[in-house]
C-alpha cells in the first residue's frame, strides 16, 4: 500500500514539473514571437513612410511566366502580356557600355527570319540622326507586321503604328513555320513619313551580364543606324530571382542581404543559385525542402557569416553557390529565411515569402532583373502599385 501511494506521488510530482517546464516554454516561445513581431512591425512602418501606404492587394511576385498571345493576320504571334516593371531599364543601364564596347569586335552573321523570341527595346547608336525613326517590320505572304519602332535619341521606344511612347513593354514574335518571311527596317522622318527602307540580313550577336543582345546595323545613304534590342528566348526559362531583406536594418531596403535565382528545367530538376550575400547576419534559406546555411554550407565553402559579398562591386554572372533543390512550386513561392536578430539577442526571425498586402522582405522577379548596389534602395518605381489613399 505504502508503494502505491510512493509511486502515486512521484506520478503526480513528474507531472506537474513537466506543466511548469512546458508552461516556461510556452512563455518562452511568446516572448520570442511577441519580439519579433514587434521587429516586422517597425520595419513595416519604416518601409511606409519611405513608400507610402502598401496596397492591401499589392503582389511581391513581379514575375510572369504566362505565354498567352494572339494571332493577326498571317501568323506572326505578338505577346502583349510579358510587361516588367521599372526594374528593366535599370538593368539595360547596366549593360549599356557593355554591349557597346563589344560591338567593334563582334562579326556580322546571317540573320535567320524564322524566330520564336521575346525582344526588349535596347539603344540606337547614331547621333548625327535624331530626328529620324527606324520601323522594324516583319513581312509575310504578302502580309505586313510592324510591331516596333524606335527614335533615334540613344534610347530605344516601342511603337504603335509609328507614334512613340516609352515602355517597358516585350514584344512576342513567332515566325517559325511561316513561308516567304522577311525583316526591314523603315526609315522616317521626325513626320513619320517613310523615307528609305533597308532590308535586315545581317547583325551581331553580343552577351553581357547573362543577357543577350541583337544588334541591326541599319544603313541610311552614308550613315548607320545601330539598333539594340534585348532579347530573350520564348517561352522564357522557368525560374526567379529572389530578393531577399534579413531585417539586419529596419531602414535598409536595397534587397541584397541574400539574391538567390531558383531554377527548374524541362524535365522537373530544380536548382538554386546564390548571386550575393549582402548581409552580415547568419541564415538559414529554405527552399521547398532544401536547406542552406551561411554559417554552416557558406563556411564549408570560405565563405565567413560577417562579410558581405557580390554587392559593393556586383558581378551579375557570379556564382557564390549552386546546389540541387527539391520541393519548389513556383506558384507557391515556398521558400523563407530564418536569421537571428541583432536587437534582440536570441530571437530567431523567420522570414516567408511577402504576403499580398504585407510589408515585402523576399520578392521574386524574373532572373534578367539586376539587384541593387550595397545601400542602395530600390527606387520608388520597382513598387507596381503603392497606394497612398486614405483607408
Amino acid at each position: 500500500m505504502k508503494k502505491s501511494v510512493l509511486l502515486f506521488g512521484l506520478s503526480v510530482l513528474m507531472s506537474s514539473a513537466t506543466f511548469v517546464s512546458c508552461s516556461k516554454s510556452d512563455v518562452f516561445e511568446q516572448n520570442q514571437a511577441n519580439m519579433a513581431a514587434a521587429e516586422k512591425a517597425e520595419y513595416r512602418a519604416n518601409y511606409e513612410a519611405k513608400y507610402g501606404k502598401i496596397d492591401p492587394n499589392q503582389s511581391w511576385d513581379f514575375t510572369n511566366f504566362s505565354n498567352s498571345s494572339k494571332t493577326r493576320a498571317g501568323g506572326v504571334i505578338i505577346n502583349n502580356d510579358i510587361d516588367d516593371p521599372e526594374l528593366l531599364q535599370q538593368s539595360l543601364h547596366n549593360d549599356k557600355g557593355l554591349v557597346k564596347s563589344n560591338l567593334d569586335g563582334t562579326s556580322a552573321i546571317s540573320f535567320d527570319p524564322s524566330v520564336l523570341v521575346n525582344i526588349y527595346p535596347g539603344w540606337c547608336y547614331n547621333e548625327e540622326l535624331k530626328n529620324l525613326y527606324v520601323q522594324m517590320t516583319v513581312q509575310f505572304d504578302g502580309g505586313v507586321e510592324m510591331f516596333n519602332a524606335v527614335q533615334i535619341k540613344n534610347q530605344a521606344w516601342w511603337s504603335n503604328n509609328g507614334a512613340t511612347a516609352p515602355s517597358n513593354k516585350g514584344v512576342g514574335v513567332n515566325t517559325i513555320g511561316l513561308t516567304g518571311v522577311s525583316w526591314k527596317a523603315n526609315i522616317l522622318d521626325n513626320k513619320k513619313d517613310v523615307i528609305a527602307t533597308a532590308d535586315i540580313n545581317t547583325y551581331k550577336v553580343v552577351t553581357v551580364n547573362n543577357r543577350t543582345y541583337w544588334c541591326f546595323d541599319i544603313p541610311y545613304g552614308n550613315e548607320h543606324i545601330t539598333l539594340i534590342y534585348l532579347v530573350l528566348p520564348r517561352p522564357m526559362p522557368l525560374g526567379k530571382r529572389y530578393l531577399i531583406e534579413d531585417l539586419g536594418s529596419k531602414k535598409d531596403f536595397d534587397f541584397n542581404d541574400i539574391v538567390v535565382d531558383v531554377l527548374q528545367d524541362d524535365g522537373g530538376n530544380q536548382k538554386a543559385i546564390i548571386r550575393a550575400m549582402g548581409g552580415t547576419l547568419d541564415f538559414t534559406l529554405t527552399i521547398g525542402s532544401t536547406t542552406w546555411t551561411k554559417g554552416g554550407d557558406g563556411a564549408n565553402l570560405g565563405y565567413k557569416v560577417e562579410t558581405m559579398y557580390n554587392t559593393e562591386s556586383r558581378d551579375f554572372t557570379k556564382v557564390l553557390a549552386e546546389f540541387p533543390v527539391s520541393g519548389w512550386i513556383p506558384n507557391d513561392n515556398n521558400i523563407s529565411v530564418k536569421v537571428k536578430s541583432l536587437s534582440n539577442e536570441g530571437v530567431i526571425i523567420d522570414i516567408p515569402f511577402s504576403r499580398q498586402g504585407d510589408a515585402p522582405m523576399i520578392i521574386a522577379l524574373n532572373t534578367y532583373i539586376d539587384w541593387q548596389p550595397e545601400r542602395q534602395a530600390l527606387p520608388d518605381s520597382w513598387w507596381t502599385p503603392i497606394a497612398n489613399s486614405e483607408e
